[in-house]
C-alpha cells in the first residue's frame, strides 16, 4: 500500500522506503531554514579508496568536523579582510545515509549539506580552490587522512546538486519539493544494511522523537521518585 506523508505531496511505499528517515530528513531541512532563511543545499556522494578499512561511521564525524572548521576559518578570514563590513556566517546542517553495493562489500555515503544561502550561492569551479567545492573535497580528504588531486574523485557531485530555498517563498518555488524527492530516494531500503552500524545521520533530531525521549525520561524519573518514596516494609 502506498501512503502519503502528512504535510507532503509525494508518495512513499513502506515496503521500499524508510518512513522514519524521511521524517528526520524533512525535520532537518526545516530546522536549517529556521537558522538560515535563505538556504543552499548540496547533494554529494562520498566514497572510499578500494583498500580503505571503514570503521563504523567515525569518518562522517570527522568529515562534519572538518567542514565546520573550514567554515569558521573562512568566516574569520573574510571578517579580517573586510573590516567594518558585514560578513555572513554559515552554520552546517546535514543529513546522510550509509549505502552498500549489491554485494554489500563496498560502502559509500549519500549526503546533503546545507549552508547559509547568503554566504554561498553556488559550488564554484570544480578545479579551483577557495570555493565551496574545494571546501567539501578537502574536508573529505582530511577525514580520510589523504592528500593529492588523484583522490578528488572520491567526492562526486551528481547531476543538479544544488537546491536554493527561501523560507518566505518556500511553497511557490520547486526547490524544496525537488530536494524532498531527492532525499526520498536516499531513504530507500534496497541499499541499506540495517544492524549494528547506523545507516543514517542528521544534524538534528526529529521533534516527535525528542518529545518521545522526554516522555520516557519523565516516566523513568517519576518511577524512580515513587520507588524512593515508597515505605519500607
Amino acid at each position: 500500500m502506498t501512503e502519503v506523508l502528512s504535510g507532503n505531496h509525494f508518495s512513499l511505499n513502506p515496503a521500499t522506503h524508510n518512513y522514519h528517515y524521511i521524517y528526520r530528513f524533512e525535520s532537518t531541512i526545516r530546522n536549517a531554514l529556521i537558522i538560515h532563511p535563505r538556504l543552499l543545499a548540496i547533494r554529494v556522494d562520498l566514497r572510499f579508496p578500494d583498500d580503505f578499512e571503514v570503521e563504523g561511521n567515525k569518518v562522517m564525524k570527522s568529515f562534519m568536523a572538518a567542514v565546520t572548521s573550514r567554515l569558521e576559518s573562512r568566516y574569520w578570514h573574510k571578517k579580517r579582510a573586510n573590516l567594518g563590513k558585514h560578513v555572513h556566517h554559515s552554520e552546517l546542517n546535514y543529513l546522510w545515509v550509509r549505502e552498500h553495493n549489491q554485494c554489500g562489500s563496498k560502502v559509500h555515503y549519500h549526503v546533503v549539506l546545507m549552508f547559509n544561502g547568503d554566504a554561498f550561492n553556488s559550488l564554484g569551479n570544480y578545479w579551483k580552490e577557495g570555493n565551496l567545492t574545494s571546501l567539501i573535497i578537502n574536508a573529505w580528504l582530511s577525514a580520510l587522512k589523504l592528500k593529492g588531486n588523484e583522490h578528488r574523485g572520491l567526492v562526486y557531485f551528481p547531476k543538479h546538486p544544488c537546491y536554493r530555498m527561501n523560507r518566505s517563498t518556500l511553497g511557490s518555488t520547486p526547490d524544496f519539493r525537488n530536494l524532498m524527492q531527492r532525499v526520498e530516494y536516499m531513504a530507500k531500503h534496497r541499499t541499506k544494511l540495517y544492524g549494528k552500524v547506523r545507516s543514517m545521520g542528521c544534524s538534528v533530531y526529529d521533534e516527535t522523537e525528542l518529545e518521545n525521549k522526554e516522555k520516557k525520561l519523565s516516566t523513568r524519573q517519576a518511577s524512580t521518585l515513587n520507588n524512593s518514596q515508597a515505605p519500607v516494609q
